[in-house]
């Protein structure tokens, strides 16, 4: 996988995804599956969003961190990359969240929330797919 020698600018999740885990992308999962309002294709792609995240800690930790193959801007770049994956989540979440806060019809509302819904669905998948191609493509 090329990485540039550019050190990622590291985002700083907001503290409501700080709690009750120490993990963002785990609270962030639990903020989202706690809405009334998601389906189950929602549902579907934060249980890869979390197992994916999961995984590719597991992969980093043991096979970067612990290799000493990469250099240390290498290793910061792999590490940034769930972060980044976590701040992409977040924004497509308040994006769908934002929809309750609208004055609207019910129909209106209605589709509004579908639509963000299947973004949101499609950012979480992306993101997954992203922590994966990234470890297979990463040469350990």
């Amino acid at each position: 996988m090329p990485l540039t020698d550019d050190l990622p600018d590291e985002w700083q999740w907001p503290p409501e995804i700080d709690v009750p885990t120490p993990y963002p992308e785990t609270n962030l999962a639990i903020k989202i599956l706690s809405c009334e309002f998601i389906g189950h294709d929602v549902q579907a792609a934060v249980g890869r969003f979390v197992t994916e995240q999961a995984l590719y800690m597991i992969w980093y930790v043991r096979e970067v961190k612990q290799s000493g193959f990469w250099t240390a801007n290498e290793t910061a770049i792999l590490g940034n990359i769930p972060i980044e994956q976590t701040r992409r989540a977040y924004e497509a979440w308040k994006a769908f969240d934002a929809i309750s806060g609208l004055s609207a019809p019910d129909d209106v509302l209605g589709e509004q929330r579908v639509a963000a819904a299947a973004a949101l669905t499609r950012t979480l998948n992306n993101s997954a797919a992203t922590l994966v191609q990234t470890r297979e493509t990463a040469i350990t």
